[in-house]
């Protein structure tokens, strides 16, 4: 009768105020713990690599993607280093000196201040000297990433479009660095010029953090 008895209050106690339910001695139920909404995940600045260029990475330290369309194209590449994030970050927001950090850089010259975080800079690239001005701004991303972002300025004969990033952040021990850009050369500009730059130049502007 007793057994009965608890058996017929537990779902009278539980629909009262009680934190805990009394089944019987010495057995308590908890309340279902409350859960909370899911909070959207901080968006990155960096390209999002497939888990192959994730394993690529951490066994070659670098990782490399090219997709290639006509004369332009979109373009990444991801380096991980033992330099600090602050010792990357210092050269390469020094844009004057791209020409002495990049190997293809012939010259590289900010001609206006926007504001204290844009700029504006040109460049001469290749062996070619093909004329580019690029409009840069820095700023950090919502995970505290150092962002350095391109885009084409004033039109080129050389290059109708060119738009993309340079990510820095810190991954564990080392430092990532990401360089993404997508980029269309006008037809002024010889084919096999498009070949070395799809093939090289992403290698070369990142070769200095891997000396």
């Amino acid at each position: 009768m007793i057994q009965r008895a608890w058996l017929l209050l537990v779902p009278i106690a539980a629909l009262g105020p009680a934190s805990l339910v009394v089944v019987s001695p010495g057995i308590n139920i908890a309340p279902p713990t409350p859960t909370r909404p899911k909070q959207p995940a901080v968006p990155s600045s960096a390209p999002r690599l497939t888990r192959t260029e994730q394993l690529r990475l951490a066994w070659d330290g670098e990782v490399r993607r090219q997709d290639r369309r006509g004369r332009g194209g979109q373009c990444v590449h991801v380096v991980e280093t033992h330099l600090s994030e602050d010792d990357v970050w210092r050269q390469l927001r020094d844009v004057d000196r791209w020409s002495d950090l990049m190997r293809g850089m012939r010259s590289s010259e900010t001609t206006e201040w926007i504001d204290e975080t844009t700029r504006v800079a040109r460049f001469s690239v290749t062996k070619f000297r093909l004329p580019c001005e690029l409009v840069i701004a820095e700023e950090s991303d919502p995970r505290g990433a150092q962002v350095l972002r391109f885009e084409l300025g004033r039109p080129s004969p050389a290059v109708r479009r060119c738009k993309g990033a340079w990510v820095v952040e810190r991954k564990g021990a080392k430092t990532r660095v990401s360089l993404a850009a997508s980029i269309e050369a006008t037809r002024v500009v010889p084919g096999v010029v498009v070949d070395m730059i799809a093939t090289k130049a992403l290698g070369r502007a990142t070769s200095w953090l891997k000396r």
